[in-house]
């Protein structure tokens, strides 16, 4: 966990970024004094009375870890930001205080029962951009249109959210604590035959966190499901027990996230898929201490798929070398996506194809539209390296009725689609020496 020191250190850190960003903000011609982050509006589902789950706006939520709709920071350089908690009286809801924490010291906080009360707290706002989700709550602060959310803004406020504050790191490496050991729980579920959901709900309880509270909807998926890449569904007892099983979750601390997965086989699966299995294991090991200052994450991208080539090649699924297979693109349908992404305060964080703090954006290579970091690993930089291979059956198909079908070993691709898929996923830290794995010795791989 965090402490005080660790978020003051961070809040320097972050008046830093933003005195950056109003001067570029001024270079593209748009004056201001500072910024207003907004924790975001409850909507209600279609035609509803009920609210969609609300989840804070993420550049609100790297000021303060305030959970809940409208309040609201106010930021400007060299100042002590200023936090506006709206905590309305309600007997529908629990209107409980924000719990004391590390960060309250650090911050002026006022506390509003609406938000028709923050304009009246907070004066004449026509000097700051608003960023939110909301235009009509830009509005009700009397934040002019053209000030909300403006592009000469944005760019370079999610180029340096991809620079992870050391009080950042600490809150990732709690959420891998939590996800690790939920992970091992999983696991253990798996051996005993749960079903997907049963090892879902092993997950959640052992995470200590409601569904709703993870980052993302956690994959339990079990055998042929885990060549699904973002599986949704949770099978019952039909289903189990299975022989492999592909888990694929994270946590949540203060609104960092964590982003693990592991991928289990029983000792009876298929000899080749254990080969595989081992085989991803290695290498991704190998790609975790590439992530140095300087690094091309799309050449560590490009260096995964020479890895699936030798490992398919080397079990007898490729019929031609390596190299060739490679050279060819046969890799594309069994490694579909990119090797991984920025982490932080979204799963996916912002900026991996940003070309620079004034916006841009560097596309991956052709043939793997799906990487979604391009730009150079620089330390402070948060990314998962997650490589996998897949028996996809609809990526499979146009391989086998195209040209370079006599490339791949048939029989055995479709002795292997019950087993599904492999993926091992880690999340890494670029610092200015080695790489610094935040979940390695908290969660082992498959090899142990």
């Amino acid at each position: 966990m965090t402490d005080a020191t660790l978020y003051r250190e961070h809040l320097e850190i972050l008046d830093g970024y933003l005195q950056r960003a109003l001067e570029e903000a001024r270079d593209h011609g748009v004056e201001l004094k500072g910024v207003l982050f907004h924790s975001g509006r409850e909507v209600e589902y279609h035609a509803d009375d009920h609210p969609v789950n609300f989840k804070p706006t993420p550049h609100f939520r790297r000021w303060v870890p305030v959970e809940g709709p409208e309040h609201v920071v106010l930021a400007r350089p060299g100042q002590r930001p200023r936090v506006v908690v709206v905590r309305p009286q309600d007997y529908w809801y629990d209107p409980s205080p924000i719990p004391e924490s590390y960060w309250q010291g650090e911050v002026d906080v006022t506390e509003v029962g609406g938000f028709d009360q923050v304009a009246a707290e907070l004066g004449n706002l026509t000097w700051v951009a608003y960023v939110g989700d909301s235009p009509a709550a830009a509005g009700e602060l009397g934040v002019p249109p053209h000030l909300i959310e403006p592009a000469a803004l944005m760019y370079p406020l999610d180029w340096y959210r991809a620079y992870k504050t050391d009080h950042e790191v600490a809150l990732v490496r709690d959420a891998c604590e939590d996800a690790a050991r939920a992970h091992l729980a999983a696991r253990d579920a798996f051996l005993e035959g749960a079903s997907e959901y049963q090892i879902h709900e092993r997950y959640l309880e052992a995470a200590g966190e409601l569904e709703k509270e993870t980052p993302f909807f956690p994959i339990s998926a079990l055998d042929e499901k885990c060549s699904v890449l973002h599986y949704q569904f949770k099978r019952g007892r039909e289903a189990a027990p299975g022989t492999v099983l592909l888990m694929d979750a994270g946590a949540a601390t203060d609104g960092y996230a964590s982003d693990l997965t592991r991928t289990w086989a029983r000792h009876d699966a298929d000899p080749v898929f254990h080969q595989l299995l081992a085989g991803v294991d290695a290498f991704q090991r190998k790609l975790v201490a590439g992530v140095r200052p300087g690094a091309s994450y799309v050449e560590l991208h490009l260096e995964a798929h020479r890895h699936v080539a030798r490992l398919l090649a080397e079990a007898g699924i490729f019929k031609v070398s390596a190299e060739e297979a490679y050279e060819r693109g046969l890799t594309r349908p069994f490694f579909p996506h990119g090797l991984g992404h920025h982490l932080g305060i979204q799963v996916h964080d912002v900026g991996g194809r940003q070309t620079s703090s004034s916006g841009g954006t560097t596309a991956p290579p052709e043939g793997h539209p799906y990487l979604r970091t391009t730009r150079p690993i620089e330390p402070g930089h948060l990314l998962t390296i997650e490589p996998g291979i897949y028996f996809i059956p609809m990526l499979l198909e146009p391989l086998r009725s195209g040209s370079d079908a006599s490339a791949v070993e048939w029989g055995l691709v479709d002795r292997l689609v019950s087993c599904g898929g492999i993926r091992i996923e880690d999340d890494v830290l670029c610092t200015a020496g080695e790489p610094r794995d935040l979940s390695r010795d908290l969660l082992p791989g498959p090899r142990g």
